[in-house]
Protein backbone atom coordinates (compact mmCIF):
# COMPACT_ATOMS: atom_id res chain seq x y z
CA UNK A 1 0.00 0.00 0.00
CA UNK A 2 1.17 3.54 -0.60
CA UNK A 3 -0.01 7.08 -0.50
CA UNK A 4 -2.02 8.22 -3.50
CA UNK A 5 0.57 9.06 -6.12
CA UNK A 6 0.61 12.51 -7.64
CA UNK A 7 -1.12 11.47 -10.59
CA UNK A 8 -13.87 26.03 -13.84
CA UNK A 9 -11.79 28.71 -14.56
CA UNK A 10 -10.53 30.29 -17.79
CA UNK A 11 -8.08 33.05 -18.44
CA UNK A 12 -8.26 35.73 -21.10
CA UNK A 13 -5.10 34.54 -22.82
CA UNK A 14 -3.24 36.84 -25.21
CA UNK A 15 -2.41 35.44 -28.63
CA UNK A 16 1.21 35.54 -27.60
CA UNK A 17 1.63 34.42 -24.00
CA UNK A 18 4.89 36.30 -23.72
CA UNK A 19 2.66 39.38 -23.75
CA UNK A 20 1.89 38.57 -20.13
CA UNK A 21 5.42 39.56 -19.26
CA UNK A 22 4.84 43.04 -20.61
CA UNK A 23 1.73 43.66 -18.48
CA UNK A 24 1.99 45.80 -15.39
CA UNK A 25 1.99 44.20 -11.97
CA UNK A 26 -1.23 46.10 -11.19
CA UNK A 27 -3.04 44.26 -13.96
CA UNK A 28 -1.83 40.94 -12.59
CA UNK A 29 -2.67 41.68 -8.97
CA UNK A 30 -5.81 43.77 -9.01
CA UNK A 31 -7.95 42.54 -11.90
CA UNK A 32 -8.55 38.84 -11.25
CA UNK A 33 -12.06 39.04 -12.66
CA UNK A 34 -10.62 40.09 -16.00
CA UNK A 35 -8.25 37.12 -16.08
CA UNK A 36 -10.35 34.34 -14.55
CA UNK A 37 -13.97 33.40 -15.27
CA UNK A 38 -15.98 30.24 -14.74
CA UNK A 39 -15.21 27.26 -16.90
CA UNK A 40 -17.82 27.27 -19.70
CA UNK A 41 -20.04 24.14 -19.77
CA UNK A 42 -19.14 23.40 -23.41
CA UNK A 43 -15.58 22.61 -22.35
CA UNK A 44 -16.82 19.55 -20.47
CA UNK A 45 -18.20 18.28 -23.77
CA UNK A 46 -15.05 19.25 -25.66
CA UNK A 47 -12.90 17.38 -23.12
CA UNK A 48 -15.29 14.49 -22.54
CA UNK A 49 -13.68 11.81 -20.39
CA UNK A 50 -11.13 14.14 -18.81
CA UNK A 51 -11.12 15.11 -15.16
CA UNK A 52 -11.72 18.76 -14.18
CA UNK A 53 -8.04 19.22 -13.28
CA UNK A 54 -7.00 17.98 -16.73
CA UNK A 55 -9.41 20.41 -18.41
CA UNK A 56 -8.10 23.20 -16.20
CA UNK A 57 -4.53 22.47 -17.27
CA UNK A 58 -5.32 22.18 -20.98
CA UNK A 59 -7.49 25.30 -21.17
CA UNK A 60 -5.56 27.66 -18.91
CA UNK A 61 -2.25 26.62 -17.47
CA UNK A 62 -0.61 24.58 -20.22
CA UNK A 63 0.24 27.67 -22.25
CA UNK A 64 1.61 29.45 -19.18
CA UNK A 65 3.62 26.55 -17.75
CA UNK A 66 5.01 25.44 -21.10
CA UNK A 67 5.99 28.92 -22.29
CA UNK A 68 9.20 28.79 -24.38
CA UNK A 69 12.33 30.27 -22.80
CA UNK A 70 10.83 30.13 -19.31
CA UNK A 71 14.04 28.46 -18.07
CA UNK A 72 15.83 31.78 -17.87
CA UNK A 73 13.58 32.69 -14.96
CA UNK A 74 14.06 29.47 -13.01
CA UNK A 75 17.72 28.55 -13.53
CA UNK A 76 20.74 30.20 -11.87
CA UNK A 77 22.59 32.61 -14.18
CA UNK A 78 26.24 31.99 -15.10
CA UNK A 79 28.82 33.52 -12.75
CA UNK A 80 30.14 36.66 -14.39
CA UNK A 81 33.05 38.90 -13.52
CA UNK A 82 33.19 42.61 -14.15
CA UNK A 83 35.83 42.13 -16.85
CA UNK A 84 33.33 39.95 -18.80
CA UNK A 85 31.32 43.16 -19.29
CA UNK A 86 34.36 45.27 -20.23
CA UNK A 87 33.85 47.16 -16.96
CA UNK A 88 30.59 48.66 -18.21
CA UNK A 89 27.09 48.64 -16.74
CA UNK A 90 25.08 45.80 -18.30
CA UNK A 91 22.14 48.13 -18.92
CA UNK A 92 23.32 51.68 -19.62
CA UNK A 93 26.96 50.87 -20.57
CA UNK A 94 28.36 53.49 -18.23
CA UNK A 95 31.92 52.68 -17.02
CA UNK A 96 31.84 50.96 -13.63
CA UNK A 97 34.33 49.73 -11.05
CA UNK A 98 34.42 47.53 -7.96
CA UNK A 99 36.79 50.00 -6.36
CA UNK A 100 39.50 48.96 -3.95
CA UNK A 101 38.06 46.91 -1.06
CA UNK A 102 34.71 48.38 -2.24
CA UNK A 103 35.98 51.93 -1.64
CA UNK A 104 34.97 54.00 -4.63
CA UNK A 105 32.78 51.22 -6.03
CA UNK A 106 29.97 52.50 -8.26
CA UNK A 107 28.27 49.19 -9.15
CA UNK A 108 26.70 46.08 -7.68
CA UNK A 109 25.84 42.58 -8.86
CA UNK A 110 22.21 41.67 -9.60
CA UNK A 111 21.29 38.32 -8.05
CA UNK A 112 18.69 37.67 -10.76
CA UNK A 113 20.81 38.26 -13.87
CA UNK A 114 24.24 37.67 -12.37
CA UNK A 115 25.42 40.82 -14.19
CA UNK A 116 26.90 44.03 -12.82
CA UNK A 117 24.92 47.28 -12.94
CA UNK A 118 25.81 50.83 -12.04
CA UNK A 119 24.25 52.40 -8.95
CA UNK A 120 21.69 54.24 -11.07
CA UNK A 121 20.52 51.01 -12.70
CA UNK A 122 20.36 49.03 -9.44
CA UNK A 123 17.04 49.04 -7.61
CA UNK A 124 16.72 50.14 -4.00
CA UNK A 125 14.02 47.46 -3.63
CA UNK A 126 15.16 43.94 -2.82
CA UNK A 127 13.27 40.99 -4.31
CA UNK A 128 12.93 37.21 -3.86
CA UNK A 129 14.73 35.34 -6.64
CA UNK A 130 12.79 32.62 -8.54
CA UNK A 131 15.72 30.23 -9.01
CA UNK A 132 16.71 30.56 -5.34
CA UNK A 133 13.16 29.66 -4.34
CA UNK A 134 13.37 26.47 -6.41
CA UNK A 135 16.92 25.62 -5.48
CA UNK A 136 16.68 25.87 -1.69
CA UNK A 137 13.27 27.36 -0.86
CA UNK A 138 15.10 30.59 -0.19
CA UNK A 139 12.51 33.40 -0.29
CA UNK A 140 14.70 36.08 1.24
CA UNK A 141 15.01 39.38 -0.61
CA UNK A 142 18.18 40.11 -2.57
CA UNK A 143 19.77 43.01 -4.43
CA UNK A 144 18.49 43.27 -7.99
CA UNK A 145 18.72 45.69 -10.87
CA UNK A 146 15.75 47.81 -11.90
CA UNK A 147 15.53 45.63 -15.00
CA UNK A 148 15.31 42.47 -12.88
CA UNK A 149 12.79 44.07 -10.52
CA UNK A 150 10.52 44.78 -13.47
CA UNK A 151 10.82 41.21 -14.78
CA UNK A 152 10.22 39.59 -11.39
CA UNK A 153 7.28 41.91 -10.78
CA UNK A 154 5.61 40.77 -14.01
CA UNK A 155 6.02 37.04 -13.40
CA UNK A 156 5.23 37.25 -9.68
CA UNK A 157 1.70 35.79 -10.04
CA UNK A 158 2.41 33.27 -12.80
CA UNK A 159 2.63 29.55 -11.79
CA UNK A 160 5.84 28.82 -13.70
CA UNK A 161 7.87 27.35 -10.83
CA UNK A 162 7.45 23.57 -10.74
CA UNK A 163 8.50 21.39 -7.81
CA UNK A 164 8.88 17.77 -8.90
CA UNK A 165 8.08 14.82 -6.61
CA UNK A 166 11.80 13.97 -6.52
CA UNK A 167 12.91 17.49 -5.54
CA UNK A 168 15.38 17.62 -2.67
CA UNK A 169 13.30 20.46 -1.24
CA UNK A 170 10.66 17.98 -0.07
CA UNK A 171 13.23 16.14 1.99
CA UNK A 172 14.77 19.28 3.47
CA UNK A 173 11.76 21.51 4.11
CA UNK A 174 8.89 20.31 6.27
CA UNK A 175 6.78 23.42 5.60
CA UNK A 176 6.84 22.88 1.85
CA UNK A 177 6.29 19.11 2.15
CA UNK A 178 3.21 19.59 4.32
CA UNK A 179 1.80 22.15 1.90
CA UNK A 180 2.26 19.74 -1.02
CA UNK A 181 0.28 17.13 0.94
CA UNK A 182 -2.48 19.72 1.36
CA UNK A 183 -2.28 20.66 -2.33
CA UNK A 184 -2.58 16.98 -3.29
CA UNK A 185 -5.74 16.76 -1.23
CA UNK A 186 -7.19 19.82 -2.98
CA UNK A 187 -6.31 18.34 -6.40
CA UNK A 188 -8.03 15.02 -5.70
CA UNK A 189 -11.00 16.73 -4.07
CA UNK A 190 -11.47 18.99 -7.10
CA UNK A 191 -11.62 15.96 -9.39
CA UNK A 192 -14.32 14.19 -7.38
CA UNK A 193 -16.56 16.94 -5.96
CA UNK A 194 -20.05 17.11 -7.44
CA UNK A 195 -19.68 20.71 -8.56
CA UNK A 196 -16.15 22.00 -9.42
CA UNK A 197 -17.46 25.57 -9.23
CA UNK A 198 -17.55 25.24 -5.44
CA UNK A 199 -13.75 24.95 -5.51
CA UNK A 200 -13.38 27.69 -8.11
CA UNK A 201 -15.37 30.15 -6.02
CA UNK A 202 -13.01 29.68 -3.08
CA UNK A 203 -9.64 29.42 -4.81
CA UNK A 204 -10.18 31.92 -7.65
CA UNK A 205 -6.65 32.89 -8.79
CA UNK A 206 -5.13 29.95 -6.88
CA UNK A 207 -6.67 27.35 -9.17
CA UNK A 208 -3.16 26.16 -10.09
CA UNK A 209 -3.30 24.35 -6.73
CA UNK A 210 -5.92 22.03 -8.30
CA UNK A 211 -3.47 20.77 -10.93
CA UNK A 212 -1.73 17.42 -10.69
CA UNK A 213 1.60 19.12 -11.36
CA UNK A 214 3.11 21.14 -8.52
CA UNK A 215 3.30 24.47 -10.33
CA UNK A 216 3.55 27.60 -8.21
CA UNK A 217 3.98 31.30 -8.67
CA UNK A 218 6.67 33.18 -6.79
CA UNK A 219 3.82 34.73 -4.79
CA UNK A 220 2.56 31.23 -3.86
CA UNK A 221 5.98 30.13 -2.63
CA UNK A 222 6.55 33.32 -0.67
CA UNK A 223 3.19 32.89 1.09
CA UNK A 224 3.90 29.21 1.77
CA UNK A 225 7.25 30.32 3.18
CA UNK A 226 5.63 32.77 5.62
CA UNK A 227 2.71 30.43 6.39
CA UNK A 228 -0.15 32.67 5.25
CA UNK A 229 -1.21 30.61 2.21
CA UNK A 230 -1.21 27.35 4.17
CA UNK A 231 -3.71 28.77 6.68
CA UNK A 232 -6.00 30.01 3.91
CA UNK A 233 -5.99 26.74 1.93
CA UNK A 234 -6.48 24.67 5.10
CA UNK A 235 -9.59 26.75 5.79
CA UNK A 236 -10.89 26.15 2.26
CA UNK A 237 -10.21 22.42 2.59
CA UNK A 238 -12.31 22.25 5.79
CA UNK A 239 -15.19 24.05 4.04
CA UNK A 240 -15.08 21.69 1.04
CA UNK A 241 -14.68 18.60 3.25
CA UNK A 242 -17.81 19.58 5.17
CA UNK A 243 -19.71 19.93 1.89
CA UNK A 244 -18.68 16.45 0.76
CA UNK A 245 -19.54 15.00 4.17
CA UNK A 246 -23.12 16.31 3.88
CA UNK A 247 -23.67 16.04 0.10
CA UNK A 248 -25.51 12.90 -1.03
CA UNK A 249 -24.11 13.22 -4.54
CA UNK A 250 -20.51 13.44 -3.29
CA UNK A 251 -21.04 10.55 -0.86
CA UNK A 252 -22.04 8.34 -3.78
CA UNK A 253 -18.62 9.00 -5.28
CA UNK A 254 -16.86 7.62 -2.21
CA UNK A 255 -15.58 4.09 -1.52
CA UNK A 256 -16.38 1.46 1.07
CA UNK A 257 -13.35 -0.06 2.77
CA UNK A 258 -13.72 -3.78 2.08
CA UNK A 259 -11.34 -4.64 4.93
CA UNK A 260 -13.40 -3.23 7.81
CA UNK A 261 -16.70 -3.17 5.86
CA UNK A 262 -17.65 0.12 7.52
CA UNK A 263 -20.49 1.64 5.51
CA UNK A 264 -19.36 5.27 5.88
CA UNK A 265 -17.78 6.17 2.50
CA UNK A 266 -14.11 7.08 2.36
CA UNK A 267 -12.54 9.34 -0.25
CA UNK A 268 -9.22 9.19 -2.07
CA UNK A 269 -8.49 12.87 -1.36
CA UNK A 270 -8.27 12.16 2.38
CA UNK A 271 -4.70 10.93 1.94
CA UNK A 272 -3.76 11.23 5.60
CA UNK A 273 -6.35 8.60 6.55
CA UNK A 274 -6.86 6.70 3.29
CA UNK A 275 -4.56 4.71 1.02
CA UNK A 276 -4.97 2.37 -1.93
CA UNK A 277 -3.59 -0.89 -3.25
CA UNK A 278 -0.74 -0.40 -5.72
CA UNK A 279 -1.96 -3.39 -7.75
CA UNK A 280 -5.74 -3.09 -8.03
CA UNK A 281 -6.19 0.54 -6.86
CA UNK A 282 -8.89 -0.36 -4.33
CA UNK A 283 -9.23 2.29 -1.65
CA UNK A 284 -8.96 1.46 2.08
CA UNK A 285 -8.55 3.13 5.44
CA UNK A 286 -4.83 3.59 5.97
CA UNK A 287 -5.08 1.91 9.37
CA UNK A 288 -6.90 -1.08 7.89
CA UNK A 289 -4.38 -1.46 5.08
CA UNK A 290 -1.50 -1.53 7.56
CA UNK A 291 -3.05 -4.46 9.39
CA UNK A 292 -4.29 -6.61 6.52
CA UNK A 293 -3.40 -7.37 2.89
CA UNK A 294 -5.66 -6.24 0.07
CA UNK A 295 -8.65 -8.65 0.06
CA UNK A 296 -9.38 -7.92 -3.58
CA UNK A 297 -5.91 -9.06 -4.69
CA UNK A 298 -6.00 -12.11 -2.37
CA UNK A 299 -9.24 -13.15 -4.01
CA UNK A 300 -7.60 -13.45 -7.42
CA UNK A 301 -4.36 -15.14 -6.37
Amino acid sequence: MSWINQNQVTINKPNNLLGLFSQSRDSLHHDPSEQFTKLPPHLYTKHKGKKPSQILYDEIYKEIIETPNINRFVQPPPQYELKDQNFKCWQCQKPISNGFLTIGANCDQCFFHGRYFCNDCMSVVRMPIPWKALDSFDLRHYKVSKLAQSEIDKLYDLPILEITPTSKLLQLNKTLFEFLVLKRQIHLLYDMICDPKLVQTLLEKRMNLCLKRNCFSLKDLYEIYNGSLTKVIQGYYVILYKHIDLCKSCQKRGHICSICQHMVPIHAFDIKNVTYCDTCLKVYHRECAEQKSCPNCLQYR
